[in-house]
């Protein structure tokens, strides 16, 4: 009897023991799911951020596009308006010019009109024209327009024309004796050699 008694509870403890262990120990079955299915937690987390992304991305680069084809078309307008603007100075560049011309010739048509009509004043007449021609050497100084210097200088071919030779004992050789027709400059730029004579021999 002793000894049942003692191997009974034996056997109840291991009884006990076995499904505690049991309920420890997962199936390989059991962990790969559970594996399986953090993995697809895991990859459902990702696609969503991944969509995210994708979404910005996709967001930024229409702004992008808008934005190109913004600035695209303002410079388009930008070109057209540099054109026509150009193309209406270069028609019109010479306005101002003509502008300050316009007394000059009125006064050279009044001095005409003076000279055919009955008064023979003629140092009146001369006295205008001599008013006329300074007021038109101004116009051109205003718009960077000088005369040449001519009579007394050395004879230079980049803004003096050779027209004839003259012997002279009161100018040196190689210098303008006379001027036969004006020359001018456009800032440091020949518009017209000045016709002249030179000093030299024979």
């Amino acid at each position: 009897m002793s000894t049942r008694k003692k191997k009974e509870p034996a056997v109840k403890k291991q009884k006990d023991i076995k499904p505690k262990e049991e309920n420890k120990v997962e199936t390989p079955e059991e962990e790969s799911a559970e594996e399986i299915s953090a993995a697809k937690e895991d990859q459902t987390e990702s696609e969503t951020v991944e969509e995210d992304v994708l979404e910005k991305e996709r967001s930024r680069a229409q702004n992008m596009e808008e934005r190109y084809l913004r600035v695209n078309a303002e410079f388009e307008n930008y070109k057209k308006r540099m054109i026509r603007e150009n193309t209406d100075r270069f028609k019109y560049f010479n306005m101002d010019l003509i502008k300050e011309l316009l007394p000059s010739l009125d006064n050279l048509e009044r001095a005409i009109s003076h000279a055919k009509s009955e008064n023979k004043d003629f140092d009146s007449m001369i006295e205008g024209l001599e008013m006329v021609s300074k007021m038109t050497h101004e116009v051109f100084e205003k718009f960077g327009v000088s005369r040449v210097n001519t009579v007394g200088e050395i004879f230079d071919p980049n803004i003096h024309q050779a027209v004839g030779l003259v012997q002279s004992e009161s100018v040196p050789e190689n210098h303008v004796v006379e001027e036969c027709l004006g020359g001018y400059l456009l800032h440091d730029r020949i518009i017209r050699p000045a016709m002249v004579r030179v000093s030299g021999k024979s």
